[in-house]
């Protein structure tokens, strides 16, 4: 299987001068505002940029250290929320977080078996009923999932990280598109969560199409370079 072109993945983070995403694991968007990682430009940036996505990737780590889903609907043409869809490689997942009881937010759990695009497609889908919300539970490997999406018409991705989940899709070339803000801060401590957390070298190499500004904040919009 290959990646193609009615299918595209925008990832979309914002981080310090040298490329951390967090100054530790468990921060959360708001720990990240008081900080001065992001500001209320960059949340609107992001939140119109999820608007035109179809469905949202993120991590399982990333998900608990927020307070649950922000809603976009009021943005989009069909005024629906797009699906979240939560990665775990552990399988360890809390239902204990607020985002399982949000109403009218459509979630699923992968259970991500691997992130090679070139095996056979496999994915098992089962819609789980729980007391608090109806959740679409995925098994199987990448390939299986994005075929999967596009029998729902989904052709376009947000991808919200973390970092291990961001260079999963690096690794494998899965990423379109990367909106980037670059934020007024330098954290240095070598432990802090980064932009990409890949245990290879990747290289790659990407082409800007824009550059805003607001106040010390930088915002660049990135085409990857197939």
């Amino acid at each position: 299987m290959s990646h193609d072109n009615n299918f595209t993945i925008i990832n979309i983070m914002a981080s310090s001068i040298d490329g951390k995403i967090a100054s530790h694991k468990i921060e959360s968007t708001e720990e990240r505002n008081q900080l001065g990682l992001v500001c209320k430009e960059d949340f609107s940036r992001m939140r119109n940029l999820v608007a035109s996505c179809d469905a949202i990737f993120l991590g399982a780590r990333t998900l608990e250290s927020e307070k649950g889903a922000f809603r976009v609907a009021d943005l989009t043409e069909n005024k629906i929320e797009p699906e979240w869809i939560v990665f775990t490689r552990s399988g360890e997942i809390s239902f204990s977080h607020d985002f399982w009881q949000q109403k009218n937010i459509p979630k699923s759990i992968f259970f991500v078996s691997s992130f090679d695009i070139n095996e056979t497609p496999l994915l098992k889908v089962e819609e789980k009923e729980f007391p608090f919300t109806k959740v679409n539970c995925y098994l199987g490997n990448i390939s299986g999932l994005i075929n999967h999406l596009k029998t729902k018409k989904i052709k376009r991705v947000a991808l919200l990280g973390g970092g291990e989940l961001n260079a999963a899709f690096w690794e494998k070339n899965l990423v379109d598109e990367l909106y980037l803000t670059i934020s007024p801060l330098l954290i240095g401590n070598k432990h802090a969560p980064s932009l990409i957390s890949s245990s290879s070298s990747l290289k790659k190499k990407l082409r800007c199409v824009k550059i805003s500004q607001a106040g010390d904040f930088i915002f660049i919009d990135y085409k990857v370079k197939k």
